[in-house]
């Protein structure tokens, strides 16, 4: 992996601000979470863009960064080199007022000759986002390349006008978007891998929803499908504080945990309550993250609290129901729901990884089963149900039967999926 890149950064377009952070800042996020070290801004407006840079920013304190002053241009060449002087070293350069999702850099960073990364098949709905770009006989220059510091072809001239001259003349590799999968193994979802540049003041609403778009997870349960509409709001408005993800983990933690007494106290309609609260801050510290690409290490602590929960809530139900006398078989339930909820996520596995690895999306019968297979959301609204009923210990049965179910049909299906990722594999080497 390359460890340097050097930054054509200017402002304003440069300091556009998008979903709460600058361009230039959401870019030194992003090549930091790609491998890179070291960056070098080169720009023509350098006090602008140091000012912006020198208030500390932990998601991306981990590269080193200088900021440089250029001549007037694009980036000429010229600067570009005797900003990283090491010969036969490849470098990726980047037009620092473009948006790019960080599968492209990742893909650019992997190459293994001069690369220019082009787009020749820009759909429809982004053409009003891109017309700034120049264009090639390739396709589009998205304004990011993997050069080398030894080649004198591209010695003379700007970053752009270079590229162009290298893609014109087959001199560049080149890396085309619209050729990249478009399933992100990531977001258990098809994405196509998006870039644009600075967005005019007409067009910010709309690169902002295509941010907000790029943060949502695919293959949702039913409670999940509700909340994406309020999540989505909340989180176009939260990107615009100082709020953090782990500030938002640790709300939603605290109130599960509070709704865990209150399940085992037997106060079943608060617990309720704080459960569907619960439910949609639980969806926006991730989504938070991804959006101020904030992801961390520990940020995967929050999973374990997720399956911590996905316990301890049946589990303090059960208590009261036992307690209470209104199921005295409450525990034998209790066994069935998590061992049925531990094979079933060794079936989830099976089916999330061999859709990764064949970088495909879980196909419809995968999407039918996690929008109604058991899930602590969903237990919440079997909850309410019973309640409602007026037969609320019948929700613990109800639970344990629909986990086991699901477990049965995701570990049948990783079976299958599993066999056919060995199939494909003997087809490929045959």
């Amino acid at each position: 992996m390359r460890h340097e890149c050097v930054i054509i950064a200017d402002s304003p377009g440069a300091l556009v601000e998008l979903c709460g952070i600058s361009i230039l800042e959401r870019l030194l996020r992003t090549v930091q979470r790609c491998g890179v070290k070291r960056a070098t801004v080169l720009s023509s407006t350098p006090k602008l863009i140091s000012d912006a840079l020198a208030q500390p920013s932990r998601p991306r304190a981990q590269i080193d960064l200088k900021v440089c002053h250029r001549s007037d241009g694009l980036g000429m060449v010229e600067q570009i080199v005797a900003s990283r002087p090491e010969t036969g070293q490849f470098l990726l350069v980047i037009r620092g007022d473009v948006v790019f999702d960080s599968r492209l850099l990742q893909l650019l960073l992997a190459q293994n000759s001069m690369t220019g990364l082009v787009d020749s098949s820009v759909p429809p709905q982004f053409d009003s986002l891109v017309a700034s770009a120049q264009d090639t006989n390739v396709g589009r220059f998205t304004g990011a390349a993997l050069l080398q510091y030894d080649r004198t072809w591209w010695q003379n001239g700007s970053f752009d006008e270079a590229v162009w001259a290298g893609l014109e003349r087959r001199n560049l590799t080149v890396l085309d978007v619209a050729a990249q999968p478009f399933y992100d193994p990531a977001l258990r979802r098809k994405l196509r891998p998006f870039w644009f540049p600075a967005p005019s003041a007409t067009n910010r609403k709309f690169a902002e929803e295509v941010l907000l778009d790029s943060v949502q997870k695919g293959s949702l349960d039913l409670p999940a499908l509700i909340h994406r509409p309020i999540e989505r709001f909340l989180i176009s408005h939260l990107s615009k504080t100082s709020i953090t993800p782990h500030q938002l983990t640790i709300a939603w933690i605290v109130l599960a945990f509070a709704t865990t007494i209150l399940f085992a106290l037997g106060h079943l309609i608060w617990g309720i309550a704080l459960a569907l609260i619960v439910g949609i801050l639980d969806g926006l510290d991730g989504k938070q993250a991804r959006i101020k690409v904030e992801t961390s290490k520990s940020g995967k602590l929050e999973h374990r609290f997720d399956s911590l929960f996905e316990v301890a809530w049946p589990t303090a139900l059960a208590y009261h129901f036992y307690s209470s006398g209104q199921l005295p078989g409450a525990f034998l339930y209790l066994a069935l729901l998590l061992l049925a909820e531990a094979l079933d996520g060794i079936g989830k596995a099976g089916v999330y990884s061999t859709s990764a690895k064949l970088l495909v999306e879980p196909g419809p019968f995968d999407r039918v089963v996690r929008l109604v297979g058991g899930r602590r959301n969903i237990y919440i609204w079997v909850l309410v149900v019973s309640v409602v009923l007026r037969a609320p210990a019948k929700a613990l049965i109800v639970m344990a039967w629909w986990e086991a179910l699901t477990a049965a049909v995701d570990l049948a299906h990783a079976a299958w999926a599993v066999r056919l990722l060995q199939r494909k594999k003997s087809w490929r080497s045959s």
